[in-house]
């Protein structure tokens, strides 16, 4: 049977992070640059995570998870998409893509998105080059990052996986459950963030792994405002990952 989780944060603390990561430039197959952090550990690991961000922030959201990762002697490299923060650049802009006509918009983000599976890889493939071939990485992904998660995992040998306020289409869920369902999966959502809410309760029942959590909010915040009210939330999700990225 599941363990269920039921979190209510009173909290309403800011979240402050003594980030050390080295900003890393990882470049495409076509010259496009994209930035990164790494959380090097100063432990010899054979583990990693990649860190995937909502469409509405960047990768430092994932400063103090980064850290406490690397703490634990993990691995983590957490990734701008292309067109959000500092991989930002020309056309592939999400603010500007934001801006146009509606009628040209769907284009735009169209050929925005498609490149992330990719680019996605890279780093994943950055991570897996850092370690031995006995290597293992997990995954999070937070809202949009989800869909790239699912992505990845189909692709690649991936250990665990998390999605931290992340509404999946049906499509998504029944890829999930097709091939992913038996690893080790962190779900995370706000209870009144509607439709994200019932993907995460669908995505746990899918689950076929004992080791799933399914941690559970009151109110309707989405991704990283639960980590800034809520300050025990990285401390868990890196323990977590800690005793699941195993071999």
């Amino acid at each position: 049977m599941h363990a269920f989780i039921k979190i209510i944060s009173a909290a309403l603390l800011t979240l402050t992070a003594s980030s050390q990561a080295n900003d890393l430039t990882l470049t495409t197959d076509q010259g496009f640059e994209l930035k990164a952090s790494y959380y090097q550990s100063n432990q010899t690991s054979d583990r990693a995570v990649l860190l995937l961000h909502q469409c509405n922030y960047n990768r430092t959201m994932y400063n103090d998870i980064g850290q406490q990762l690397a703490d634990k002697g993990i691995h983590a490299l957490s990734l701008d998409f292309r067109g959000y923060g500092e991989s930002a650049k020309g056309e592939f802009n999400f603010e500007k893509v934001r801006a146009l006509p509606s009628d040209k918009q769907s284009a735009a983000w169209q050929k925005l998105s498609t490149l992330w599976p990719s680019d996605v890889q890279l780093a994943y493939n950055y991570l897996k080059n850092n370690m031995s071939d006995k290597g293992i990485v997990g995954v999070v992904g937070a809202s949009c990052g989800g869909y790239q998660a699912i992505t990845l995992a189909e692709k690649n040998p991936i250990s665990v996986m998390g999605f931290f306020s992340s509404g999946q289409s049906e499509d998504n869920i029944a890829r999930y459950t097709k091939t992913l369902a038996n690893k080790p999966t962190l779900i995370i959502a706000s209870e009144k963030d509607t439709g994200t809410y019932e993907s995460a309760q669908k995505l746990f029942s899918a689950s076929t792994n004992m080791g799933s959590k399914f941690i559970a909010y009151k109110g309707t915040a989405h991704g990283y405002p639960l980590l800034d009210s809520d300050t025990e939330l990285a401390g868990y999700m890196v323990s977590w990952l800690d005793s699941h990225l195993v071999k």
